[in-house]
Formats: structure tokens, C-alpha cells, sequence
């Protein structure tokens, strides 16, 4: 992390009440890339985790961080602060942890975004040179950076109208599929099996390694905190957008895996995925809507991944521009545009880092499924679980500390299952971190504690300058004290 600079004496704010909790909510799901996962990312966790127990998984999940949105919740209205985990871990353990589970918060949301790029590129040179505009993946992901910036630019506002376009296109494609194979099912004269949520189709030697696909799902849920400076009465739009975000995102999962299981047949599907899991869903969307509409369906794919770009280019930018106001990163990254009072220059630097990180891919001859993907999938993973472990803590000691109007369930005992359960769902992710990466063990550990010893560097650092600059060590945790 670079050498602080001083806060800026003035810098122009986010612009207030700019977004409700149904645009954060947006915002949110779009992180997820809904019509992504179930046309890629699910049927591998199918191949790869514990078959037709998927389902099970998911619900498992959902009720986890439904757990761990409790005490969350509990503390955002002392959280005021565009900071998220960076906020949150600082008020509750401390500026010198809360530097380190910043430090990896930032570079776990460079990671995502650089798998999106990867996957984004990827489907666009596919699509392109069908039609004999040949142009190599990386350049359409700088294409696609470069939009997703002027987009981020023009407001939060603006993001929402777009990004509601978006997700009601490629949730609306996965709904379809589910109530045609619903209305199949009916007609053929079969039952829906509920066997993929039985405990013996779910706890299998598998239950493990699918953690590691399905946690990476719910990957974003907590950047709803991110906007509270820009949300309209952010006390309860902020928890709203949380809680339906998991909820919305943990039922579409569980309830469309498990129909599409039933639409192959529970004794034929994991051998559908094995054998084709980039065309599993699309398929079956085939079989149920016709021809024309997989073609939509493919086409979707892309505008859902170019979604998520956006989406995390937004929550980037509100990184950067939380951190330069506390004095953590470079203090012109605080700017805000004049006119649209978006973080303008922050987004900037997320352009810059994206179109490095793709070229560096470029240069160095990756593929952008088999290789940029699944490396950049890993550090993500793994250090997105671990901000959410350390918000658990921080929940846990900002209410011993700060005695409040609290419920003990929802200051103390909710924060500690999930802490437990999150750190079990962490534990997991690492035991079988190889399937995640594709890679040997000793490069996908490396991988997976990369990210964690960048957090352990800057929080030396955060250290280092509490007993040699302890004014500026003040300045970092100045802004988030309690309100």
C-alpha cells in the first residue's frame, strides 16, 4: 500500500441521496452475475463439489450469511462511512487491523474484477469473430474497462437505471427457464424431487469442495455498506439491500439448480455437467424455449459480466475514495466530478489498474478461462471470506465496547455462529484450494495467502507508523469513529 498522504483540507463529497435501497439492492445482485454463474460456475461445482447435493449447499450458505448480516446490520447505523470493511473492522478491532482487512479488501475486488475482465473478453471475442470482427480477448476487456468507467463517471444514478436494464434481462431469462421446466415437468406427469436438499445428497465427500463455488456466489452482498454515504435514509436501506440480496440470491440459486437437475434427471445430471458444463444451462434453455432464445440467452451471458464490471468498478472507485479521505491512499483520489459528484478520479484508477492487469495477462500469453480466471478467482475468494470473518469479530468487540440499544442475539450470539461458520467455510476454501485454481499446491497456497500477506504487510506497517507518525496514524481511523 503507498505512502499515505495528508487528508485533503477540502474535497468534494458523494452525492447524498442519490440511490434507495432497490438500486442498492441492484448494485448488489449484479456483483453476482446471476446468468454467469448458472451457465458456467454452477455446473462445475456440480462436477467438482457434491453433485446433485448443490442445492443443499446453496440453502446452507444463505442461511450462514443471513446469519452473518445480523450483526452487520446491528452496527451499520454507527458505521456511516464508505469504507465497508475497512469502517467496520477499524471501529470494531482497531485501525491496524482495519488497515490490513483493507488492504485486502481492495486488491480481493481488483482480483474479482480482473476474472470478470477475463471471462468478459473472453465471450466477446467469441461472439465477434463469429461475425468477422476478430479481435483478441484483451482488447475487448479494455474496451469494456473504458465504458465501465464513463459509465461509473455519469453517477450512481445512472448505473442503477442501467444495471436495472441488466439484471431484470438475465434474471428474467433464468426465471423463464424455471417456470417452462416447471410447466415440463407438469406435462410429462412428474413430481419436482426435493432429493438434492436431503442431508444424504448434500454432506458427501463433496459437501467440502462445493463450499468454495458456492461461497464465491454470494461474493459482494457486503458491498450494500459501500453506498450508505450515498443512500437515501442508509439506517434502513443499507440492511434491507443486505438481507433481500442474500435471500434473493440464495433462493434463484437453489430453486433454478435444482430445476434444472430435475429437467436432465438427478441419475444423468452431474454427467451433463461433466461433459459439458459451458452448455449445460444453455441447453437446456434450448430445449424449453427453442433456438432463438439460448442465442439470447448467450447474448445476456455477456451483458450480465459486463453488469458485474460495472458494478465493482463502482464499488472500487468508493473504495478509493473512502480510503483517500481518511488519508490511507493518495488524497486526490477524494475528488469528486463537479457535476455528477461521482468519484471520478478514484474511477480513473481503477482504469488504470484493470487495462495493467489485463495487459500484464496479455503479455505473458495467459488464457483468459484456463488461467486468468481460476488464478484470479483464488486470491478473490479467499480474501473476500476473509474481510467477512474479520466483520464478524468487529461486530462482536464494538458492542462489548460500546454497550448499546442492542439485542444480545443480534450483538453477540448471531456475530459469533457466523464468525464460527465463516471461519469453517475459510478452512475449507484453503483445504481445497487446487480445485479452485487448477494449479499444484504449492502455487495455488501461494495464491491463496497472497492476498492475506499483503493484509499483514500493511497492517505493519499501520503499526510502524503508530510509534513514528502518531498523528497521522490518528488521521486513519479519524473519520469512522463512532457517530
Amino acid at each position: 500500500m503507498s505512502e499515505p498522504a495528508s487528508p485533503p483540507a477540502e474535497h468534494t463529497g458523494l452525492k447524498r441521496d442519490a440511490i434507495g435501497w432497490f438500486g442498492i439492492f441492484l448494485m448488489v445482485i449484479t456483483t453476482n452475475g446471476p446468468l454467469t454463474s448458472m451457465g458456467g460456475g454452477v455446473p462445475v461445482s456440480i462436477t467438482l463439489g457434491n453433485g446433485i447435493g448443490l442445492p443443499g449447499s446453496y440453502a446452507i450458505v444463505c442461511a450462514a450469511y443471513l446469519l452473518f448480516a445480523v450483526g452487520f446490520c446491528a452496527m451499520s447505523p454507527y458505521v456511516e462511512n464508505g469504507g465497508a470493511f475497512y469502517a467496520y473492522i477499524t471501529k470494531g478491532l482497531g485501525t491496524i487491523p482495519g488497515i490490513g482487512g483493507a488492504c485486502i479488501a481492495v486488491l480481493s475486488y481488483i482480483a474479482i474484477q480482473l476474472a470478470c475482465y477475463a471471462m468478459l473478453g473472453h465471450f466477446i471475442h467469441i461472439a465477434m469473430a463469429s461475425l468477422d470482427l476478430d479481435a483478441p480477448w484483451w482488447a475487448w476487456a479494455m474496451g469494456c474497462a473504458v465504458g465501465a468507467h464513463l459509465l461509473c463517471v455519469r453517477g450512481i444514478e445512472f448505473s442503477g437505471r442501467l444495471l436495472l436494464i441488466l439484471m431484470l434481462s438475465e434474471v428474467g431469462a433464468i426465471l423463464l427457464a424455471d417456470l417452462l421446466e416447471v410447466f415440463n415437468l407438469r406435462l410429462a406427469g412428474h413430481a419436482l424431487s426435493l432429493t438434492p436438499f436431503s442431508p444424504e445428497a448434500v454432506f458427501t465427500p463433496g459437501f467440502g469442495p462445493s463450499l468454495i463455488f458456492v461461497v464465491a456466489s454470494f461474493m459482494g452482498f457486503e458491498t450494500a455498506a459501500i453506498y450508505s454515504q450515498e443512500a437515501r435514509d442508509p439506517r434502513r436501506s443499507v440492511p434491507r439491500a443486505m438481507y433481500l440480496s442474500i435471500a434473493f440470491i440464495g433462493i434463484l440459486y437453489a430453486g433454478s439448480i435444482l430445476l434444472m437437475l430435475n429437467h436432465f434427471g438427478l441419475s444423468q445430471a452431474v454427467a451433463v455437467a461433466t461433459n459439458d458444463p459451458g452448455g449445460m444451462w444453455l441447453s437446456m434453455f434450448s430445449t424449453l424455449a427453442g433456438p432463438t432464445a439460448a442465442r439470447i440467452g448467450a447474448v445476456l451471458v455477456i451483458t450480465s459480466l459486463f453488469a458485474a464490471v460495472l458494478s465493482f468498478t463502482n464499488v472500487l472507485a468508493r473504495y478509493w475514495h473512502a480510503l483517500a479521505v481518511c488519508g490511507l491512499v493518495w488524497s486526490r483520489l477524494s475528488r469528486t466530478h463537479h457535476r455528477h459528484r461521482s468519484p471520478h478520479v478514484a474511477s480513473a484508477a481503477t482504469l488504470c489498474i484493470s487495462v495493467m492487469l489485463v495487459l500484464l495477462c496479455a503479455m505473458a500469453g495467459l488464457d483468459p478461462m484456463l488461467q486468468a480466471l481460476p488464478w484470479a478467482s483464488v486470491p478473490s475468494a479467499i480474501g473476500v471470506l476473509t474481510c467477512q470473518v474479520l466483520a464478524a469479530l468487529a461486530v462482536i468487540a464494538f458492542f462489548r465496547k460500546h454497550p448499546m440499544k442492542v439485542s444480545r442475539w443480534r450483538s453477540l450470539l448471531a456475530p459469533v455462529i457466523s464468525a464460527a461458520v465463516l471461519m469453517f467455510f475459510l478452512w475449507q476454501m484453503i483445504t481445497h484450494v487446487q480445485l479452485l485454481s487448477g494449479l499444484p499446491a504449492g502455487p495455488s497456497y501461494a495464491l491463496a495467502f497472497s492476498v492475506l500477506a499483503a493484509g499483514l504487510v500493511a497492517a505493519v506497517y499501520a503499526l510502524h507508523l503508530r510509534f513514528r507518525s502518531p498523528q497521522r496514524f490518528a488521521q486513519l481511523s479519524s473519520l469512522v469513529r463512532l457517530q
